[in-house]
């Protein structure tokens, strides 16, 4: 299935990185990182280890729909010392899909965490620029794995190197095979992308 040892980790907020392990939403939404190679998101690997991030923490609250804001705060609270990454997830793209409408996103509130404001504010800020949306099984590993943040981690990018492979053996599925099948399904229907 996926390989044993991953260096490639897409960088996301650590709560959304919750609600993919807690089964919640199955998506992810990218536009471009500010420091990307030319400005725009590229999938660079359809396999890869979640590195959670946790700036702007203070700012974000208004980007959850309110009933996910304890969940903003536990994260937080859970959050290592700014030298170090604690790496607890791999994901595994199945679908990449762009949407031009924000009406679509707005539909499906009930399947991800994000506030009605924070979806304006992806299709607002730099609008020529496409809003895409990744499908993706999250895998929770077995084990967390910490490591210490280096210079070439941070900044506004998507994506980064990690300096040693990641174990993934044994990495266990947030939702069965069954249920993301019906769930991505239902979302590809919803972004009107299958009959």
């Amino acid at each position: 299935m996926e390989p044993k040892g991953l260096t490639t980790a897409l960088k996301e907020w650590a709560v959304v990185q919750r609600a993919l392990l807690e089964g919640h939403q199955i998506l992810l939404l990218r536009k471009g990182g500010l420091i990307e190679d030319t400005g725009d998101f590229d999938l660079r690997a359809e396999r890869f280890v979640l590195y959670p991030t946790y700036e702007h923490e203070t700012e974000r609250l208004g980007d959850v729909q309110p009933c996910f804001g304890q969940w903003l705060a536990e994260e937080e609270a859970r959050r290592p010392p700014r030298d170090q990454a604690r790496i607890t997830a791999m994901a595994q793209v199945t679908d990449v899909v762009r949407v031009d409408d924000r009406a679509q996103l707005l539909t499906l509130a009930p399947q991800h965490i994000w506030s009605p404001q924070f979806i304006h504010g992806r299709y607002d800020w730099e609008p020529y620029k496409p809003v895409f949306v990744l499908l993706l099984r999250a895998y929770a590993l077995p084990q967390p794995h910490t490591l210490p943040v280096r210079r070439e981690y941070g900044g506004c990018r998507s994506w980064v190197e990690l300096a040693e492979p990641i174990s993934t053996e044994g990495a266990v599925p947030a939702v069965s095979e069954e249920r993301y099948a019906r769930r991505r399904e239902l979302t590809l229907r919803l972004l009107e992308k299958i009959p």
